[in-house]
């Protein structure tokens, strides 16, 4: 990094105009060594001024005098006092403190003109130039300068700042987008392992109706370990514990959730973008040419988004694997008679008619791996026709040859949605 800044400084310093006659002459190098050292606070200000100029007078006399005829010695010391420049300049930016001000532009401004002027003249003075001219044209030029130079560090340092704000912003959104994804499959998990402790409860309860009812008709039998009873209450127990297990798993996802869950609704538009950035970054992940599109109407506003970014994320994801190897898909969400309606359409083969029924079922799929060869696990529509239902909605499926559209109609007042202010 200190390399860089130092080879750049020194680069563009070469970039000069001879103001008087002589050798004196105002560069764009202090413009940028100013403004980096603004701009990365962890730069030791002396050594990078001083190592820039040392640099910089190395540049001057290995490019330029070897075609003059002018000794090397005296290429030399023509460039020193351009080096007493960069000590002095250092030497004030740090004394004046100038980082501090970097909120205060008023202030920012004058000292670091203050510092250019000043280095200016300790320049000036050890080359004892220019003769001929008035010392009132000499201050101005110097002091015009210098206000021009810090004017320009000034806008390059808040133009980096402003860069730098932008790129965090959108790795700010980026984050987000992601967490609002790994939420929603969370959220997914957290609704089928609700349902399977509902399934493990009701086994449980079988299970010890089993041994009640074996141990009425055969009273007594409990006491022996291998008895029909005695298996049926130990398998009763073992599902008991089972059943805990289910819920302490569920009740932590749930309080990770209540952390990272936000309590307010977003708006339809909002977690469109979330989705649609996602998907995109998928995509290109893959490299396959699929082109796709987002489009919503009206506006509506729910807490249960994640349940509805794991719906519309199944079912691009399936779409994007359809379409080979390449198509177009399209999302749109729209509201109607109390209901919000999404659809996923891709151009792909389509899906046979006799498979048209089974879609949905769990551990229906027509997709394999080409390296393991194994079935994928076909939960992904069986998720959404779940998490759908679990709104009281519903999921239709149209297919033919070239065109497929999944539609999922979501009841309004199960979304509990209400009109952004």
């Amino acid at each position: 990094m200190i390399l860089h800044v130092i080879l750049l400084v020194s680069m563009t310093g070469l970039i000069f105009t001879h103001p008087f006659d002589g050798h004196f002459r105002f560069t764009l190098g202090v413009v940028v060594l100013a403004t980096l050292l603004l701009y990365f606070r962890r730069l030791p200000i002396i050594s990078i001024a001083v190592s820039a100029g040392g640099v910089m007078l190395l540049f001057r006399i290995l490019i330029k005098y070897p075609f003059l005829e002018e000794s090397l010695l005296s290429a030399f010391w023509h460039n020193v006092p351009a080096f007493s420049y960069y000590l002095a300049y250092g030497l004030l930016f740090s004394v004046f403190k100038v980082r501090d001000y970097r909120g205060n532009i008023p202030a920012l401004i004058l000292l670091l003109s203050i510092c250019d002027i000043a280095s200016n003249c300790v320049e000036l003075m050890i080359r004892q130039e220019p003769g001929g001219r008035t010392l009132e044209t000499v201050l101005t030029s110097l002091v015009a300068v210098g206000i021009a130079r810090s004017l320009l560090i000034v806008i390059g340092y808040y133009l980096m700042k402003r860069y730098r704000d932008f790129v965090l912003a959108e790795a700010h959104a980026a984050r987000y987008a992601e967490l609002i994804f790994i939420i929603a499959k969370l959220k997914a998990e957290l609704f089928y392992l609700k349902k399977s402790s509902a399934d493990i409860e009701l086994v449980m309860e079988k299970g010890y109706t089993l041994y009640q009812t074996l141990n009425a008709a055969q009273p007594g039998e409990l006491v022996r370990p291998e008895s029909p009873s005695a298996r049926a209450l130990a398998i009763a127990r073992d599902i008991h514990e089972v059943k805990k297990d289910y819920y302490r798993v569920a009740r932590g996802i749930e309080e990770i959730l209540d952390v990272a869950v936000r309590k307010e609704g977003l708006p339809l538009s909002e977690f469109f973008q979330i989705i649609e950035q996602n998907t995109r970054r998928y995509i290109n992940s893959l490299d396959k040419p699929v082109s796709i599109s987002f489009t919503y109407y009206g506006e509506v506003v729910t807490d249960k988004y994640y349940a509805v970014v794991s719906i519309l994320n199944n079912l691009i994801i399936n779409a994007v694997e359809a379409v080979e190897p390449a198509g177009i898909i399209t999302v749109t969400a729209r509201y109607s008679g109390g209901k919000l309606h999404l659809a996923v359409a891709d151009n792909g083969p389509g899906i046979s008619p006799e498979d048209v029924e089974v879609v949905f079922a769990p551990g229906y799929s027509t997709k394999f791996s080409e390296v393991t060869g194994q079935m994928s696990t076909g939960l992904g529509l069986s998720h959404v026709k779940n998490l759908t239902e679990s709104l009281d909605g519903e999921v239709t499926l149209t297919s033919k040859p070239g065109k497929t559209v999944f539609t999922v109609s979501l009841p309004l007042t199960n979304l509990e949605v209400s009109e952004p202010d």
